[in-house]
């Protein structure tokens, strides 16, 4: 079954959408705020389509279409691929075996993360048993009532730095970026969020850098900062 560009437009509008809101988007108010000069029913149409191939699902019924993991999946894929180059701000250790400077180092590329994206940032260094992460109050504060009880994994998974790196030291990673979503995460209690993960060698040393968010996270912007920020 081929798309038509007007499938496209669409499946294009309802994960905009998605993204930029995290709303159902319907037949009908699709209509109203774009102007596609084909009717309500040809739209419901299309959606049908686009449902049967697993690109957008009806959460309820007489719902509108949500953007399925499969299509997230493949639109992260092709910004894999696309995306512009985002540095946000040039730093350098002049002595990567001076603790305290490579301590404050990654103290502040974990900070300037967070600050830009808005994200929970992490920085690891398991090797020296150092675990860096900002923006977790904003993070709680906006996402406490989706979390409910798991807020409680998220901060007993935190404390446990030990357990915490060793987990993502032995999880299979690519050398350079992945990125997982809904299902594919770490563990269940994510299962309704994004990590963008940055696996980085440094004289012969492993270094994890990533964050975490919603799934409406800017997935252009935050795969090129986490990309290119070291």
């Amino acid at each position: 079954m081929q798309l038509t560009q007007r499938n496209i437009d669409i499946l294009k509008i309802i994960v905009d959408e998605y993204l930029a809101t995290g709303d159902v988007l319907g037949s009908k108010l699709l209509l109203k705020k774009y102007d596609l000069w084909v009717s309500s029913a040809t739209v419901r149409n299309d959606m049908a389509k686009l449902e049967k191939l697993e690109l957008v699902y009806q959460p309820y019924n007489s719902a509108g279409r949500l953007p399925t993991s499969k299509w997230l999946r493949a639109f992260v894929n092709y910004l894999m691929s696309s995306t512009p180059e985002h540095f946000l701000q040039e730093k350098n250790i002049s002595d990567q075996n001076d603790f305290i400077k490579l301590s404050d180092y990654i103290h502040s590329i974990s900070l300037d993360l967070a600050k830009n994206t808005k994200e929970i940032a992490f920085f690891a260094v398991p090797n020296r048993h150092i675990l860096e992460y900002s923006w977790i109050p904003k993070f709680l504060e906006k996402n406490h009532a989706i979390i409910g009880d798991d807020i409680f994994n998220i901060i007993t998974m935190l404390e446990d730095k030990f357990n915490f790196m060793s987990f993502v030291e032995n999880f299979p990673l690519q050398d350079w970026i992945n990125i997982f979503i809904w299902e594919e995460n770490f563990t269940p209690f994510l299962k309704d969020y994004s990590i963008i993960l940055k696996k980085v060698i440094v004289d012969g040393e492993v270094w994890y850098i990533w964050i975490l968010w919603g799934l409406k996270m800017n997935y252009s912007f935050n795969i090129s900062a986490v990309r290119w920020i070291i």
